[in-house]
């Protein structure tokens, strides 16, 4: 099916059975017959059904490879996952990638889905090192693969915290339900994919075979039954969802045709009025999974969509919505969209977070849920919800109602009704709410009070941390290098901290809630230091391990400057953080920092933009009044950098590219500055210079001619023209080779100046 009813298969019985009637009266079918009726299901993406076919064909003919793709194209779309990766393998040991060269990649894919994660994550090396091109869509799903393989097999030996419910009979069928919500009466609805059968168990009338909107009791006997009137009149209808005051009912329609668009309804006392295409959200282009929440200050419209503008696949937008209709239509951004696809947006208004799945993010295979705590105009890391919410089949749509003290997600996970393989089809699922923050990643080995604990890896660790972000760090006001409109700074974090908790004392004996000031030094500064600790001690033997990490930061101020001071001193209060990092332990972060660690992985501080202009609004600015501005428990809270992510990207080895740096201090605006960079072949045979790709229009290098000896050197030319905003500068030139290695990153770093 199109859009998010893709995951459900469709007539498909009912056509084959047809078909099979046809070729059971008929001489044996020739294999161009069996193959252009298979090629004819899957066009009409019934692909269970064209398995089937395609079975037939290579029951005539098992060694034809471009049947064998179309095969494994099949079994994987219907989520028939050993079959699938049985063909794929077949498939690249024959053609080696040169005619299907995406095989290996979903084999990968196929092996995560089936549970096999240590195959899982051979397969997803060998990926990785056949890419050449370490930046592209198939490489970053390699990464993130071997990331969620590595997670899937930390948690695999846990007792789950988290009781997760299969819904019984008549709720889940062998068909194929989805899309729990509940609505504001409190009942449940969701979609399924189911007709009315006869005494012989066969659907009456195969026209009516689709999905449609039902709605039933959370508890049995739960008796469910399609929506009334004109909403489930016309083509497949899903996800269900209402305005905020009740007054409109918002679902998705998808036709054979024009795909999925949201469509919108009136609350009427005895159901739902006409539907219509909600204004707005644009009539040529798919949008689905609406869901409403109360979220920036606004009522807003998250939805999924393939529409240009995004990451690639499909991604989660925005629209405000107002009065029946949705204006200023943007997408959530890299944060939360990826090259793949997510979708299934439900936004927790009482934890601030987005909920959603995705088939690209570390998982366990298929798609995971995951979550996004929102603040300040940015989300943080995505993070996997884990098991038992994750499987390694589909798991979508989750859902919580705090009121109810419950979870809901649809998943097609072994365990599910099944009739065409046992993963064939979703089912929904419940859980209960307030265990899920207890999940853990320390796993034991064998049952009882002895039992070992097996010790997380360096990644598993910093994976794990992220739960509790953001990990926040406090200063004492216009600290570090304070009155200065200094981008930089040399203290380290620990400075600022020791200095901040050196006035306390003041602090307590300048407010009016001494008690209060009290406990925030001892629950928040002192915690803050505490978690960073840990944090830089889980990072050394992470990059070790060949993971360049990223760490996203925000900073904050107080409002007692002008704002572009006041970005000016977040900045100093971040570089405090690279400091700290740089000089832990002597020193062993800092060839990571420069890129100059000799297995080529990278530690980096990433600044996310500003967040003063949104500080809260009982914080004084009152220089006078510095009991408020200063010493008060709300604008303590306010002087703070906050580690909101952590990116994590494999680094397969040293040989596989060379970064070298050149920090060169000042530029100043507008003049052109040029920078040798000496780089050396160190393969047996001559090595030529294919190409130099820059990152902006302000860089250019000029690369040799002539090929580099084995052993011989050779200078590139870096030239910054000067374009650029004052500030800390980093530029990144990636000179790519016809041999070993493959390539060289010369990055070019300094500070900008007036």
């Amino acid at each position: 099916m199109r859009c998010v009813l893709r995951h459900t298969e469709r007539r498909t019985g009912i056509a084959l059975g047809i078909m099979l009637l046809q070729a059971s009266v008929l001489h044996a079918q020739s294999f161009e017959q069996w193959t252009a009726w298979g090629d004819a299901a899957f066009a009409r993406q019934e692909f269970y059904g064209a398995t089937r076919f395609y079975d037939g064909a290579l029951a005539i003919d098992g060694g034809r490879l471009s049947v064998q793709w179309k095969q494994a194209e099949a079994c994987r779309l219907s989520h028939q996952y050993p079959k699938a990766a049985a063909l794929y393998e077949r498939v690249h040991k024959k053609d080696q990638g040169r005619t299907h060269s995406l095989a290996l990649r979903w084999l990968g894919e196929m092996q995560m889905s089936m549970g096999d994660h240590a195959a899982a994550e051979a397969t997803w090396r060998k990926v990785l090192q056949k890419e050449k091109d370490k930046g592209s869509v198939v490489a970053k799903r390699a990464e993130n693969a071997i990331t969620g393989c590595a997670l899937a097999k930390a948690v695999a030996e846990s007792s789950p915290v988290i009781l997760l419910e299969h819904l019984p009979q008549p709720l889940n069928t062998y068909d194929s339900e989805f899309g729990a919500r509940i609505g504001p009466e409190g009942m449940l609805y969701f979609s399924s994919l189911r007709g009315e059968l006869n005494k012989e168990g066969e659907v009456k009338d195969t026209a009516a075979y689709r999905a449609s909107l039902l709605r039933s009791a959370t508890h049995p006997p739960f008796e469910p039954a399609p929506l009334a009137g004109a909403v489930n009149a016309l083509h497949d209808n899903a996800n269900a969802a209402w305005s905020r005051d009740g007054r409109w009912f918002l679902f998705s329609r998808c036709g054979p045709s024009e795909g999925c668009r949201i469509h919108i309804a009136p609350v009427t006392a005895d159901g739902f009025g006409e539907p219509r295409l909600l204004p707005g959200i644009g009539d040529t282009v798919q949008s689905t999974q609406p869901m409403i929440a109360w979220w920036d200050e606004r009522e807003m419209l998250l939805f999924a969509t393939d529409r240009a503008g995004g990451q690639g696949g499909w991604d989660i937008w925005q629209a405000e919505f107002h009065d029946g209709a949705v204006s200023h239509l943007y997408p959530l951004g890299r944060a939360i969209n990826s090259p793949g696809n997510e979708r299934c947006p439900w936004y927790d208004n009482r934890s601030n977070a987005l909920w959603f799945s995705s088939d690209f993010l570390p998982g366990f295979g298929g798609y995971d849920i995951f979550s996004a705590g929102w603040g300040n105009d940015i989300f943080a890391t995505p993070v996997n919800a884990e098991s038992p919410i994750n499987s390694p089949a589909n798991d979508l749509y989750p859902m919580l109602d705090h009121a109810r003290g419950e979870g809901w997600l649809t998943s097609n996970r072994i365990g599910s009704f099944a009739a065409k393989g046992e993963t064939c089809c979703n089912d929904l699922y419940r859980w209960s709410l307030p265990a899920i923050d207890t999940v853990t990643l320390i796993v034991s080995q064998e049952e009882g009070p002895t039992a070992p604990i097996r010790t997380m890896t360096a990644t598993e660790r910093l994976i794990a941390m992220q739960r509790d972000f953001p990990l926040v760090l406090y200063f004492h006001n216009d600290d570090p290098e304070p009155r200065s409109w200094k981008r930089t700074t040399a203290q380290p974090y620990s400075e600022a901290y020791l200095r901040y908790k050196g006035l306390q004392g003041e602090y307590e004996s300048l407010t009016q809630d001494s008690v209060a000031v009290q406990r925030f030094f001892s629950e928040h500064v002192d915690h803050g230091y505490e978690r960073l600790q840990d944090l830089i001690s889980g990072l050394f033997p992470a990059l070790t391990e060949g993971r360049s990490v990223t760490l996203d930061v925000r900073g904050h101020a107080s409002p007692l400057a002008r704002t572009d001071y006041n970005r000016y001193l977040s900045m100093r209060r971040i570089e405090s953080l690279r400091n700290a990092l740089r000089q832990h332990d002597g020193g062993t972060l800092a060839p990571y920092l420069d890129g100059r660690a000799a297995n080529g992985a990278r530690l980096t501080v990433r600044e996310l933009p500003f967040g003063e202009e949104r500080s809260a609004p009982d914080v004084s600015d009152d220089l006078l009044d510095t009991r408020k501005s200063v010493h008060s428990v709300e604008a303590m809270r306010e002087r703070r950098i906050e580690v909101v992510g952590i990116g994590l990207e494999h680094q397969e080895s040293a040989r596989e590219g060379v970064r070298i740096s050149q920090h060169v201090g000042q530029l100043t605006v507008g003049m052109e500055r040029t920078v040798p960079f000496t780089l050396t072949n160190t393969g047996n045979r001559p090595l030529r210079l294919v190409k130099a790709e820059v990152d902006c229009g302000c860089t250019t290098a000029a690369l040799p001619k002539a090929p580099l000896p084995p052993g011989g050197s050779a200078v590139v030319e870096v030239t910054f023209n000067g374009r650029a905003q004052p500030g800390a500068l980093t530029r990144i030139v990636v000179v790519e080779t016809d041999g070993e290695p493959f390539r060289f990153d010369l990055v070019l770093q300094g500070e900008v100046v007036p």
